[in-house]
């Protein structure tokens, strides 16, 4: 019973790899995908400087600093926040001018480039979205 279920998952993985090519089945066995780091962002105070960062990888991969890293926002930062993105993260800045609980997202996208221009598809999942808040108390 035990060698047919494994020449069963032999055979699929085959059948896969010839449908989808070795790289996509490579790539998803090993969970390599897009990955924004967890964390409570920081408690802004109005008028008081605020700085706080996300940053990004892509899980198990050693060469993740070879990707292009496509961040955008979506939600109300506070009124006084702005951000940046440099490579690998997102910086959010300013000084906050109203209290509140501020709920955004953080979406990532990824790409590799080869020899052949972009690749659309470089990891199992090309993207991921994580969910943020940040509160501004007086």
């Amino acid at each position: 019973m035990k060698q047919s279920k494994r020449t069963i998952g032999i055979f699929a993985v085959i059948a896969a790899s010839f449908f989808y090519g070795c790289d996509e089945i490579y790539e998803c066995i090993f969970n390599i995908e897009p990955e924004i780091h967890n964390k409570q962002l920081l408690i802004g105070f109005v008028g008081e400087r605020y700085s706080d960062i996300v940053t990004a990888e892509i899980s198990n991969e050693v060469n993740d600093n070879d990707y292009d890293y496509f961040f955008d926002i979506i939600g109300e930062l506070p009124p006084g926040i702005f951000y940046d993105i440099n490579r690998r993260s997102v910086e959010f800045f300013g000084t906050p001018e109203d209290t509140g609980t501020y709920r955004f997202r953080v979406e990532l996208f990824v790409e590799s480039y080869d020899f052949d221009g972009f690749d659309g598809s470089p990891t199992c999942s090309d993207s991921t979205v994580r969910e943020f808040t940040i509160q501004v108390v007086e």
